[in-house]
């Protein structure tokens, strides 16, 4: 192996790593394109490494120890360079930073689900809880009410009580009926059925909800949504219902249901679409968002750029 290649399969490792944190932005997708375009063994060296990643199948992807399984090589290089990507998920769990990263990484959450894995609970008064794929959801200890605070994800409550939400900086006092509580990028959604609520945002007037109600909110405010209830809780049958959603919004639920990366670049985070998506057709979203909007969708395997 010449030592280019080997520089190159190392930068692919490490731009694997770095573009899969959700906080990858856009000077990084920047850097990345230029890095991927600058030379053949950079685009070979990606190519190679996306092949393996695609071989692991759907739940190994998701466990970083077997990803480190199936990228291992004889060449002590490789070995170096897998252990500095992916050992630091292990070695960020140890030590004095153990317990921040646990919780970064929604461990400690008293509900989690992986990527494309919904999930459902009991709350102790009888309410049931359905959350979708990659969620987290914490429980608070105490009396009635019941306290959830919804940290990624969503989720749908069928009420015997009430219940508090904090969701996307929010504090949602639900009566009773259906509660369907969602946080998409920065911004909050709820909607409501059988039963009223009351949102709060820090600094802002009350809102009250009536059954039927959708609402969508974010630290600048809070707008009626045109969406049903039905159609805010279509990701429990499988389907996203969109009205004007931003771009990024729509790649990041996207993200909790299949392993590949969808980053959203340039001018494209500044549109909005509205549409009815099958979560399980992460290609058929890309065709419709290259026929709704003027951007490109280019791959480079597992990661997906739209600009």
């Amino acid at each position: 192996m010449t030592a280019a290649r080997s520089r190159a399969e190392r930068a692919a490792i490490a731009w694997e790593v770095r573009l899969r944190d959700p906080a990858a932005d856009e000077p990084a997708l920047h850097a990345f394109r230029a890095w991927h375009d600058g030379a053949p063994e950079h685009a070979a060296a990606w190519a190679s490494l996306q092949r393996r990643l695609g071989s692991i199948g759907p739940r190994a992807r998701g466990d970083a120890h077997a990803v480190a399984r199936a990228l291992r090589h004889p060449i002590e290089e490789r070995r170096r360079a897998l252990r500095a990507a992916f050992g630091m998920a292990v070695l960020g769990l140890s030590g004095a930073g153990g317990w921040k990263a646990a919780h970064e990484l929604g461990y400690d959450a008293t509900w989690r689900s992986g990527i494309g894995e919904q999930g459902d609970a009991i709350l102790a008064d009888g309410s049931s809880l359905r959350f979708d794929a990659a969620s987290r959801i914490d429980l608070a200890e105490g009396p009635v009410p019941a306290r959830i605070a919804i940290r990624q994800g969503q989720v749908l409550v069928q009420l015997r009580d009430r219940l508090s939400i904090a969701v996307a900086g929010a504090d949602i006092a639900c009566e009773g009926g259906e509660v369907c509580a969602a946080r998409l990028g920065r911004r909050g959604i709820v909607a409501v059925r059988g039963a009223g609520a009351t949102l709060r945002l820090p600094g802002r007037s009350p809102v009250a909800l009536a059954s039927g109600d959708t609402l969508c909110f974010d630290p600048d405010g809070v707008r009626a949504s045109p969406l049903s209830f039905n159609a805010a809780a279509a990701w429990t049958r499988g389907m996203l219902v969109a009205d004007r959603l931003p771009l990024p919004d729509l790649a990041e639920a996207f993200g909790r249901h299949h392993h590949d990366i969808v980053r959203v670049d340039g001018a494209a985070r500044r549109h909005v679409i509205s549409g009815v998506f099958k979560l399980g057709d992460l290609e058929g979203a890309l065709r419709q968002i290259a026929g709704a909007l003027p951007v490109r969708v280019a791959r480079y395997g597992l990661l997906t750029m739209v600009a």
